[in-house]
């Protein structure tokens, strides 16, 4: 229940919030190796008792062991998420477009930023509103490149959930009882049954000239 939630979680925030986490949690990483590697205990309560409780015994061996493994999630961590420094400075132009220098976005986006760090009521709207919200209050006549970068950015999402449900919803329909579906079929299938939408059925069948039972 716990993994469910937080993975509800994760699909309810947008990029910035989710590229704050995972900073967060490295920077947290590579304290706890540093602290580890000199013996503080001073995120660790169960080190720190144990420290206590028996000041003559050598914790050598069991410090390296848990420093390598923190290591060792800094590593895996960085290339899992080293696709987020690519998009950095979107993000940045995303979250927090009134402190982004406009030199340092891309040239089909300085004019419209400049017209919007300008603009003090727009600041003021930033600070009040939440990010879909602000965007959408745009005029789109006047900055439509900054409303499509924030489409592009809103778009983003951190949890393969999505992805995941699809190919549950692939492996049901696609059976060894049903042989006979082909890859259009398996297509058609897959788009009816991961719809939101609900067909009107009573539209359809009088639409149809002819009834079959």
């Amino acid at each position: 229940i716990e993994d469910l939630s937080a993975n509800l979680k994760l699909q309810e925030q947008l990029v910035p919030q989710l590229y704050a986490h995972m900073k967060a949690f490295c920077v947290k990483l590579r304290l706890f190796e540093t602290q580890l590697r000199s013996f503080n205990p001073a995120h660790f309560p169960a080190l720190s008792e144990i420290k206590s409780a028996f000041p003559k015994t050598d914790l050598s061996a069991k410090k390296e062991k848990y420093v390598s493994v923190i290591a060792s999630l800094v590593t895996e961590f960085n290339q899992r998420f080293q696709d987020f420094s690519v998009v950095e400075k979107q993000i940045k132009l995303f979250s927090t477009p009134f402190l982004v220098d406009a030199e340092e976005v891309e040239e089909s986006l300085q004019l419209e930023l400049i017209e919007m760090q300008c603009d003090d009521s727009l600041k003021s709207q930033h600070q009040l509103l939440s990010l879909p919200e602000f965007y959408q209050s745009l005029d789109n006549a006047k900055f439509p490149l900054m409303r499509l970068h924030a489409k592009r950015m809103m778009s983003l999402f951190g949890s393969t959930y999505i992805c995941e449900q699809t190919f549950s919803q692939l492996n049901q329909n696609k059976s060894r009882l049903r042989t006979r579906m082909t890859d259009s079929h398996l297509c058609e299938v897959l788009r009816v049954s991961t719809t939101k939408l609900s067909p009107n059925m009573s539209a359809i069948l009088q639409s149809k000239g002819q009834h079959h039972c």
